[in-house]
């Protein structure tokens, strides 16, 4: 049997967890959320002296994203800055999705030998420049050559007890809401593809942003959260399989802005592919019960209703409204690693 029999990254993770033994109490999470959660209270190497009040109040987080060339990124597209921003942005992004906040990271480093050091102190300009925005310590790494560049980011945060978001937190009558327009990194890249980049919009495939601002003003107010890396579709299936629950997203409702429509018409492609299959726009995806959407509206406006968590029985589906009739089918996948 080969990795690609696995047919997706759930069946591969599913491997990766038969495998895996829990030994230490203080991991709270599951292979599979956006970080491992560590909590502090047990682990007395954070532990704050003062009192206990303040050695309880949150968890280490840890994550790690690796980008591999013509993969992740491509050196014909991005510049050697706009890779390492990217590359702290994506591992920012996985600690967003946990309400949390992102504090030190570790760099490792696959590049060939013939690699120019104007391409490494771009890379690392850009690193750091994302580092200083978010305030985070660059604290060490490795490096070894290779064929192709690859970059492997470890980064530790920490979120309150009152902050947390998980994958597996969603409860059934929840609704399922997005940040922010999706579609648009997979746009971008198409644009490059296609030869078109210069007929549209590519900024938000070569500097994608985490949405840490907004994941710290809802976190305590909602249920379960992931960030948007490979489409809408893996990562509603991700929260209902975690959740061990079901979910209805509605097509008409799925936020698609003008740009994205009119690039993908560039292209030839359809733009509902892009958001529910494309992936990197790094917006989050998250749930909240119907009581606290009313309570806090405010926080809110800004985000889109997609869809709603039901229960197990009535699947992953997406619905879509044709001549004033919904016709109901399977979300699909979204994309695949393998």
């Amino acid at each position: 049997m080969k990795i690609k029999d696995f047919g997706s990254e759930f069946k591969f993770l599913e491997k990766i967890k038969s495998l895996s033994k829990k030994i230490n109490n203080n991991f709270i999470s599951q292979i599979g959320d956006d970080c491992a959660i560590i909590d502090k209270t047990i682990d007395g190497r954070t532990k704050n002296n003062k009192t206990k009040e303040t050695e309880k109040t949150g968890y280490e987080l840890i994550t790690t994203d690796i980008l591999v060339e013509n993969n992740h990124f491509s050196l014909k597209y991005s510049t050697p800055f706009q890779i390492g921003m990217k590359a702290i942005e994506v591992n920012v992004s996985d600690i967003a999705a946990c309400g949390g906040l992102p504090k030190y990271c570790v760099v490792s480093l696959v590049l060939p030998k013939d690699t120019s050091v104007e391409f490494l102190e771009g890379l690392y300009k850009g690193m750091n420049k994302a580092c200083e925005k978010y305030n985070i310590d660059l604290i060490g790494g490795d490096t070894t050559s290779g064929d192709i560049v690859v970059i492997n980011i470890a980064m530790f945060g920490e979120v309150e007890k009152n902050k947390l978001c998980r994958r597996s937190d969603a409860k059934v009558g929840d609704l399922i809401l997005l940040t922010g327009f999706i579609g648009r990194s997979c746009s971008g890249l198409n644009l490059f593809l296609h030869g078109k980049e210069k007929l549209g919009e590519t900024k938000h495939y070569l500097e994608p942003v985490a949405r840490l601002d907004k994941a710290r003003e809802i976190a305590k107010h909602i249920n379960a959260m992931i960030d948007i890396s490979d489409g809408l579709a893996s990562e509603t299936r991700h929260i209902c399989i975690m959740s061990n629950c079901g979910a209805v997203i509605y097509k008409n409702k799925i936020p698609i802005d003008k740009q994205t429509i009119k690039d993908a018409k560039l292209c030839n492609k359809y733009p509902y592919d892009y958001a529910l299959s494309g992936g990197e726009d790094y917006e989050l995806l998250f749930t909240l019960s119907k009581k606290n959407y009313e309570i806090y509206t405010d926080l809110f406006k800004d985000c889109f209703v997609v869809g709603e968590i039901v229960e197990k029985e009535k699947g992953i589906c997406l619905i879509e409204t044709i001549n004033g009739k919904e016709v109901k089918k399977e979300l699909g996948k979204g994309y695949e690693h393998f």
